[in-house]
């Protein structure tokens, strides 16, 4: 039986009253096997309703609506071989604080939940605390994909209503390290403008024209090194737009090396392994905000994940020293 790569719409009829969620999978969509319907329930790609469904034995009604999404090979959420796809910064009965590699999804997506981090993280906390059923995680934040770096996650739901109201009045503290394109003139400076999507399914954009709506989206940079042909930056953030740096950066026609979306597309003239770079040379190094029990002034750092610190070592030698721990982006880290 051919397999469907494309999401398939099923609704229940009368004669479906009562039937396996499996079975119908196989005998209503004409190209899923018993076993592959399955695996797609495994992995969370088959919806009813609008809900994520991965139990097989479940019976239809009349009137569902069955929504299936093969999980395409190429947005598998993984990280890279022999790195794990998150590290443990911090964990209490409020919050956790993970590293999380590149190539990991935060979230899930219509074709899957298997294998992002917070299908993961639910796992870890399942298995330190059997005893407990469905343990609470609330998503507070996102980064990219291909993005690495720090993600703050609530452990009760008091904690997360605190958080929340952290990044709306924007008192929680972000910042970056992204290897960009070119040589950025400015010591230091501050972009500021409003991001749009212009419409459905279109990548966000930058606009500085009245009228045309957008949210504003401020970003500081400060040069931390300079390389032929690329320069290393330290971002903070004021606004968390999605896209928010790589758009500034590229905005400016510095964008973040390995960016496949905002990139320019033309080779590098100093060095092709910039052009090879498998990913977005964009890590989120440090994160700060106030712990929603205690009160108290949390930070956290995480280190250059190899890749990143291997490729600003092949760029200037010297710098293989501290490729783990670039000049800190943390003066004013307070004041975002």
């Amino acid at each position: 039986m051919k397999r469907s790569d494309r999401s398939i719409l099923l609704a229940a009829t009368t004669r479906d009253e009562g039937m396996r969620l499996d079975r119908f999978l196989r005998e209503r969509s004409g190209v899923l096997s018993r076993t592959r319907a399955r695996d797609l329930l495994a992995a969370g790609g088959v919806a009813i309703n609008g809900r994520r469904v991965k139990i097989a034995s479940r019976p239809l009604r009349v009137g569902d609506r069955v929504e299936v999404h093969p999980l395409a090979r190429e947005r598998r959420s993984t990280a890279p071989p022999g790195v794990a796809p998150f590290r443990v910064v911090h964990e209490d009965t409020a919050v956790l604080v993970v590293d999380k590699a590149a190539g990991v999804l935060v979230q899930p997506t219509p074709q899957g939940d298997r294998g992002t981090l917070l299908d993961l993280l639910t796992r870890h906390l399942k298995l330190r605390f059997p005893d407990v059923k469905a343990p609470y995680l609330g998503l507070l934040h996102r980064i990219d994909r291909e993005t690495s770096g720090l993600l703050l996650f609530s452990r009760r739901g008091s904690a997360n209503r605190i958080l929340a109201e952290q990044f709306r009045t924007h008192s929680i503290a972000r910042a970056y390290w992204a290897l960009v394109r070119g040589r950025v003139a400015l010591d230091s400076g501050t972009i500021s403008d409003r991001l749009v999507r212009p419409k459905a399914g279109a990548r966000r954009d930058s606009v500085d024209l009245p009228g045309r709506g957008g949210k504003e989206a401020v970003t500081h940079f400060r040069v931390l090194e300079r390389f032929p042909g690329a320069t290393l930056l330290a971002l903070t953030l004021e606004t968390g737009r999605t896209h928010q740096i790589r758009i500034h950066l590229a905005g400016r026609g510095h964008p973040v090396v390995g960016d496949k979306v905002y990139g320019p597309g033309v080779p590098f003239a100093f060095s092709p392994l910039l052009d090879s770079f498998p990913r977005q040379a964009l890590h989120a190094g440090k994160l700060g905000f106030t712990h929603p029990v205690s009160g108290e002034w949390l930070e956290f750092e995480a280190p250059l994940p190899q890749d990143f610190a291997r490729l600003l070592a092949f760029l200037n030698p010297g710098h293989r020293a501290q490729a783990h721990a670039p000049s800190s982006p943390s003066e004013g880290l307070n004041d975002t």
